[in-house]
């Protein structure tokens, strides 16, 4: 056996996955998706030791299925994980014929559990209602913060960590973990991190994603099955359609991205169309233009959020704007 080779055995034996046995479990599963295949590949052909690693553990998944046909392997195998003691005289036809095998069989079962096929596990749906936060721990130590009118699915496996953002939008602070990946799903993409805290929002099939701090790694295909992946860094921003093409990375204004986590909105230059829309997301009453010469209003402050009465009286002393209520869940802006 290669030093190479003795040097994965030990990472397995010692539960210290390496990031090719991370790729080579997730490459087992047949419903692995199109997009971290496409993943792999790349992680393949960026470095000659990465793909060297992978045929390393591809040689030892062989060898150990040959060894399984073996009844005296297998047995000396089971005898091994149960800790029986060893015969004080093994056979000497033994020792030459098992010696690789058995330390490969017994290598593999001992494998890290997330390369084990995982077992059906449960989906936790959290919401919230118009104008409500909520803050989500998970079981690793993970936080979800919900923005209103929102849903997360949260599926946690033995190898991954899976969150499907059904609508609206979350922030997410993330518990390191290499060998357990934090996959965000969203539309057409996939935001995947590790130790970090970032936003995702969802909205009409428009995915906007916001990196506070950390690393992150997103992925999309487009209808004609052609992978698109972007990295973000701290303090950058990008968005992806429901066709899957990413838009160029941008800076953050980090005050606007976190202004609703503090219950407000950080007005620069915006439409009035804009705001209103925004502000409807917070309120079951709905604001609406009556006017069309107000659509070009452009407008710049801090709103709270869950405060619409104070807005429309902001509105009304700063800009040539009437609110008429129309009904318990519509109010109408005229000039």
């Amino acid at each position: 056996m290669s030093m190479d080779r003795e040097n994965i055995h030990d990472r397995m034996q010692a539960g210290s996955p390496s990031e090719a046995e991370y790729w080579f479990a997730r490459l087992l599963d047949r419903h692995c998706p199109a997009e971290e295949r496409a993943a792999f590949e790349r992680w393949r052909s960026a470095d000659p030791a990465h793909a060297s690693a992978y045929r390393e553990l591809e040689l030892l998944w062989k060898r150990s299925e040959e060894a399984t046909k073996d009844p005296a392997v297998m047995a000396a195998a089971w005898r091994a994980l149960r800790r029986e003691p060893e015969p004080r005289a093994p056979r000497r036809w033994l020792l030459p014929a098992m010696a690789a095998g058995l330390a490969v069989l017994v290598a593999v079962i001992a494998l890290p559990r997330w390369l084990a096929p995982p077992a059906d596990v449960a989906t936790t749906h959290y919401t919230t209602a118009a104008g409500q936060q909520r803050t989500v721990q998970l079981a690793d130590g993970s936080m979800i913060l919900l923005d209103t009118d929102s849903e997360v699915a949260v599926r946690y496996s033995p190898r991954t960590r899976r969150v499907d953002l059904l609508h609206g939008q979350a922030q997410f602070s993330v518990q390191g973990n290499h060998a357990w990946p934090f996959v965000v799903h969203a539309g057409s993409g996939t935001v995947t991190a590790v130790g970090t805290q970032f936003q995702v929002r969802l909205d009409d099939g428009a995915t906007d994603v916001a990196l506070l701090k950390g690393k992150l790694a997103i992925a999309t295909q487009t209808p004609d099955g052609t992978m698109q992946s972007a990295s973000l860094i701290g303090g950058q921003g990008l968005a992806f359609d429901a066709s899957g093409h990413i838009t160029p990375v941008h800076p953050l204004d980090l005050q606007q991205a976190q202004g609703w986590t503090q219950g407000k909105l950080f007005v620069h230059d915006w439409r009035l169309p804009q705001l209103l829309l925004e502000m409807n997301r917070y309120s079951n009453t709905k604001l609406s233009i009556g006017d069309p010469s107000l659509q070009n209003i452009h407008i710049s402050g801090v709103f709270r959020t869950n405060d619409q009465q104070t807005f429309l009286q902001l509105l009304q002393q700063g800009w040539a704007i009437r609110a008429k209520r129309v009904s318990d869940t519509r109010i109408v802006l005229l000039r």
